[in-house]
């Protein structure tokens, strides 16, 4: 059967969940891909005792700024679940979408006072998992198990197809009319999300989520070994974030770092438009282990790149890999979340994945104070977390969920 045939689910919920995530993911490439540099960018005055180098005071800003957003995010992962429970994840959704907004809102604010930063991180923290513990819940609980695969394709084929264009948008409206108006741009796709999330059914949830219970989990040998995939995909991800931040050094331009990243990404389009699909059919452990050990090495690799074609060459070869590993990845713990206690699943899930993050922005401010070659240490630890990810299992007989 031709890939362009695939039978993913089109339910009245899955349809608006598909556009929410697709909205916000457009609103993401536009915006967020650029953060690092923005914020590597800024200028805060306690920075100026600590006698730090350019390149060290703008790494520093970045790991302050995603490691203290990461840190609300695990404060109040808990209270924003029982939010959750008590209003309806429809309501979820749209408080997730408007802490979004104040989120973008405050970094346009934060052009003519850079204090507002502090309190966009603190919005930030709380949108996470008002939004993502909401849309996997979601996206959970509207899919059938042989077709979860399938959903996931179709929605990373969008995503690409969405973030082959927006990265070129985002730097060229950058270059031409600032970061101010990129934030307007985005804040006004933010607000279309709050739409689509209205038409939502409002699921009421029926769980119980405490901190006692996220301990007595953390016993369990199967899910201690679930909470390493998701640490490693922590790092591989925060890794990514300082990735556009390293081509933005080589290159000195956000126009043509968003040019090379759209280029880079038109090849694996039309791969995770099938993948997920034929993971659902064909769940081979062995492609799975393949694909993340290519992954490591390409990891590897960035750290000997110095121009811009070598760095194209690997970001295609990169994304064709990771379009069908993510896929593989996430359809297994995803689909390990289809039980009576999901939303207790996901919200411990985002908090293992906050503390990973601390952790990781901890090691990233160490690695920049201390040496040389930073660079290559952060992609060696992304190699690692790719290398964590192939201890995930579909099956979930350990599990307590």
């Amino acid at each position: 059967m031709s890939i362009f045939h695939l039978s993913f689910q089109k339910t009245k919920n899955l349809k608006y969940i598909y556009a929410i995530r697709l909205v916000n993911e457009l609103a993401n490439q536009l915006m967020v891909f650029f953060l690092p540099i923005y914020y590597f960018n800024l200028r805060f005055s306690f920075m100026s005792n600590l006698s730090l180098t350019p390149l060290q005071e703008g790494i520093f800003n970045v790991a302050m700024i995603y490691a203290l957003t990461r840190l609300i995010s695990l404060l109040f992962a808990i209270p924003t679940a029982k939010i959750l429970i008590k209003f309806g994840i429809r309501q979820g959704f749209v408080m997730g979408h408007l802490f979004y907004a104040l989120f973008v809102l405050c970094l346009y604010l934060s052009k003519n006072n850079v204090n507002f930063i502090f309190l966009a991180t603190i919005i930030n923290g709380l949108q996470v998992n008002l939004f993502w513990n909401s849309y996997y819940y979601s996206l959970s609980r509207n899919s059938d198990q042989n077709k979860i695969g399938a959903n996931l394709g179709i929605i990373n084929f969008l995503l690409n197809l969405l973030a082959m264009i927006s990265p070129a948008l985002g730097g060229l409206i950058i270059i031409t009319l600032g970061y101010q108006t990129l934030f307007l741009v985005g804040l006004v796709i933010i607000l279309l999300g709050v739409i689509f999330s209205v038409l939502l059914d409002n699921v009421k949830v029926k769980d119980s989520i405490s901190y006692k219970e996220f301990g007595v989990w953390l016993k369990e040998p199967g899910f201690r070994r679930l909470a390493l995939t998701f640490a490693g995909r922590c790092f591989n991800d925060a890794t990514i974030v300082l990735w556009a931040l390293y081509m933005f050094i080589l290159l000195g331009s956000t126009q043509g770092l968003g040019y090379l990243y759209s280029l880079s990404l038109f090849l694996a389009l039309f791969i995770s438009y099938g993948a997920g699909s034929f993971i659902d059919k064909h769940k081979n452990q062995k492609q799975f282990l393949f694909s993340g050990g290519f992954l490591s090495v390409f990891w590897i690799l960035r750290g000997f790149l110095i121009n811009i074609w070598s760095i194209t060459i690997l970001n295609a070869f990169d994304k064709l890999t990771a379009s069908f590993h993510w896929l593989f990845f996430d359809r297994s713990w995803i689909l390990r979340g289809k039980g009576r206690e999901a939303l207790s699943y996901f919200t411990y899930r985002q908090m293992i994945y906050s503390f990973s993050a601390i952790i990781f922005w901890l090691i990233v401010a160490f690695l920049f104070y201390f040496f040389v070659f930073a660079w290559r240490s952060l992609f060696i630890i992304a190699a690692l977390g790719v290398l964590l990810t192939l201890l995930i299992k579909e099956h979930h007989t350990e599990e307590i969920v």
